[in-house]
């Protein structure tokens, strides 16, 4: 109990709203039912070698451990409150450890549905798989602000593993540790805090990539449609923190889930959040081209934007 009491996420009427102190337990949660997986799949053959995404016991153990130092840097990030570049340079650090050890997590070749080649990376190789996931981490990170709002967004991508790609034992331990965290979430009894947010979005990315890299996702823009929300809110903001002179990596109070909380109820902000996440999902499930499904959230996007920042 005192270890899911050490950080404390305490109200400061800027960006931080809720009004009494909250713990930051979402991370722990998920970082010991991974421990769990972790001892279960070095006892167990018969579950190990079901798990596709990891063709030895090298790259368990690298997956096991990275995944614990990204939490420990975000678990004492919570406590101590660290610089943004500071958080960036050991997350590039820890990612470029893992493929430099890893050669199967490494992007060789990007292709996608709407073009008839494919993009050799070769040198670039792990730079652009460094800077993928570097990117939806920053990208997930700034999407979790609202109860529920991340978890629901996580939820939704594990299941999604499970039913249409492969029976992954590791994606069912988090979707259940997802859904005790989401309860005490719901409850206001604790939040993900940055210790959480990085390790989901690092699993997530680490088994997306996995996926693709084995062929059971055939193309790059297909992972593309489960990463819009989060990745163009992120994309705006970057945008916009610089033309005010700003460090993009710094946090703020323009994310869409605080726009449309100014408007809107917390129920009917979460509603439409999850309608944005959703929506691109089912669109591609009915074999829509990519392109216009981005297109066409792109413009919706936009319109929520417009509508959010309307003074009437």
């Amino acid at each position: 109990i005192n270890f899911f009491h050490f950080n404390v996420d305490k109200p400061d009427s800027k960006r931080k709203l809720h009004k009494q102190p909250i713990p930051l337990a979402g991370g722990s949660i998920i970082i010991i039912n991974l421990f769990i997986y972790f001892l279960i799949s070095l006892f167990e053959p018969k579950i190990f070698f079901n798990e596709i995404i990891f063709d030895n016991t090298k790259s368990l153990v690298l997956f096991f451990f990275t995944s614990f130092f990204i939490f420990l840097l975000g678990f004492f990030d919570d406590k101590f409150d660290y610089s943004a570049n500071v958080k960036f340079l050991i997350i590039s650090v820890l990612i470029l450890i893992i493929l430099l050890l890893d050669k199967q997590l490494v992007i060789q070749v990007i292709k996608f549905s709407f073009l008839n080649r494919e993009f050799h990376l070769s040198q670039y190789s792990i730079l652009f798989t460094c800077f993928c996931f570097l990117v939806f981490l920053n990208a997930f990170n700034m999407f979790d602000g609202i109860n529920l709002q991340a978890s629901s967004y996580s939820l939704t991508i594990f299941l999604c593993i499970i039913v249409f790609y492969l029976d992954l034992f590791l994606a069912k331990i988090i979707f259940i540790s997802l859904l005790s965290y989401s309860f005490l979430n719901y409850k206001n009894k604790t939040f993900l805090g940055d210790s959480g947010s990085l390790l989901i979005s690092f699993i997530i990315g680490y088994i997306f990539i996995k996926l693709y890299n084995f062929q059971l996702i055939n193309f790059a823009d297909e992972i593309v449609i489960y990463m819009l929300v989060p990745g163009i809110d992120l994309i705006r903001l970057f945008f916009k923190r610089i033309l005010i002179k700003k460090n993009p990596l710094t946090p703020d109070r323009f994310h869409l889930h605080h726009l449309l909380l100014l408007k809107y109820s917390y129920f009917k902000s979460l509603l439409i959040l999850y309608g944005l996440i959703t929506l691109p999902l089912i669109m591609d499930y009915f074999d829509i081209n990519r392109i216009l499904i981005i297109t066409f959230f792109i413009l919706i996007y936009s319109m929520l934007l417009k509508i959010v920042l309307s003074k009437n």
